[in-house]
């Protein structure tokens, strides 16, 4: 029997996450995972694991006639930081999964709220580029965070927007970049089985509107500036997270009394 509130409230989750993620290079695993979490309609493994396919589509689409723009040293070395640690992420997440849910929780909603931080502030570019191990190191603690919750955004994202870059080439590379380690990721988390055919099933339900909102972030541009957009989902993101935490704190005291 289908879910309907399930399946509406992922997909009206996706939607946002989608456009706001062809809109500026990162933030679908991040609104994605703020929303279903705070509805409780997935378990965090399974909505890291959805995202994972559906943010691939979404840089696919994206990406199709802006590849070009892609900043390939940026790009190359955030991923090659990536690669390594996004197994190590996945190992985190299924030990917490199985033996601490709530210290999992707390972790989750205590990276939503630093991670608003970073949409929330205003990156300024440095005069010089930073040097590739620099660049890299970036990467694997965004690989780290990637594995457990399929968002990097947040690491890599606020470190890519301080490169003396044209943004451009900052949305296209960040892009890109998601582009190799959602697909890593996917592979690695289907080995593990985590796709059943519920969930099979819900991420197909959500490949059209993938598609449809990827569009249209790219033919109509919000009329607002960088710093609206970024304190707009900051707010968002970071309400998100401070009920999560409260929720999670009040049943490990719970639990422990």
């Amino acid at each position: 029997m289908v879910d309907f509130y399930v399946y509406g409230v992922f997909l009206v989750a996706v939607a946002i996450g989608a456009w706001l993620q062809a809109t500026s290079g990162f933030a679908l695993g991040l609104i994605v995972m703020a929303i279903v979490q705070m509805s409780g309609v997935l378990s965090i493994a399974e909505t890291a694991a959805a995202i994972s396919v559906l943010a691939f589509i979404n840089i696919a689409v994206t990406l199709f006639d802006t590849y070009r723009d892609v900043d390939r040293r940026l790009f190359l070395f955030l991923s090659l930081g990536q690669l390594p640690a996004i197994a190590l992420g996945i190992a985190v997440l299924n030990y917490l999964t199985r033996e601490a849910t709530v210290i999992l929780e707390i972790v989750f909603a205590l990276f939503l709220i630093v991670g608003s931080f970073a949409l929330a502030i205003n990156p300024t570019p440095r005069a010089r580029r930073s040097n590739s191990l620099a660049t890299t190191g970036v990467g694997f603690a965004g690989g780290i965070f990637g594995g457990m919750f399929a968002a990097s955004g947040p690491v890599v994202g606020w470190f890519a927007y301080r490169q003396p870059i044209v943004i451009a080439s900052i949305r296209a590379s960040l892009l890109a970049m998601l582009g190799v380690t959602t697909c890593t990721r996917t592979v690695l988390v289907w080995i593990d089985g985590i796709y059943s055919y519920t969930l099979l099933w819900i991420i197909a339900a959500a490949v059209p509107v993938v598609f449809i909102s990827s569009y249209i972030a790219k033919r109509f541009r919000p009329k607002v500036t960088d710093r609206q957009f970024r304190r707009a989902i900051f707010s968002l993101v970071f309400l998100v997270g401070c009920w999560i935490l409260s929720l999670a704190v009040i049943e490990l005291v719970t639990d422990s009394g």
